[in-house]
């Protein structure tokens, strides 16, 4: 019976590692501590797409992106734009061949270079995994939910 104990424990722990394991990834959405909290989901997509050029109280936009491979740019291609990088590609070609001029995601090579980006550049808004998240830049809320909380679109 003693050794049903240890065997029962160790099931637990896997099973309880398994869990938190199988939580979906959320993305945060990052800006300079001198931006606004929070912003709606549709105005945060025209931002990076870079169809809007400037925050509400007129300081230009500067959109920045992880590299086309990384977990953050796959979700939010997913949750935020809801394309894959081929009708990105499309989308940017589209709006060029209009006369469009839209100004592209600046691609930094990390998460690291991201947020030390957003850190130093008072418009600049991108998007990284929550985990990455840390203290040298501000969380915005989107539709009024931050990554964690109950509803939150970014995940």
């Amino acid at each position: 019976m003693k050794s049903l104990v240890p065997i029962s424990l160790a099931l637990l722990t896997g099973l309880s590692v398994c869990c938190v394991a199988d939580e979906p990834a959320e993305l945060a959405v990052v800006v300079n501590k001198s931006r606004p909290d929070s912003a709606d989901l549709g105005e945060l997509r025209q931002m990076i797409l870079g169809e809007k050029a400037k925050w509400k109280d007129g300081m230009g936009v500067v959109a920045v992106e992880t590299p086309a491979d990384s977990p953050a740019r796959a979700l939010m291609m997913k949750t935020i734009f809801k394309m894959n990088d081929a009708a990105l590609k499309r989308y940017y070609m589209l709006a060029t061949f209009n006369g469009k001029e839209l100004a592209a995601p600046k691609e930094v090579a990390s998460a690291a270079a991201l947020k030390k980006f957003v850190a130093s550049t008072p418009g600049a808004v991108g998007c990284i995994l929550a985990s990455d998240v840390d203290d040298t830049v501000k969380v915005l809320k989107v539709d009024g939910a931050a990554p964690g909380d109950p509803g939150y679109k970014l995940r």
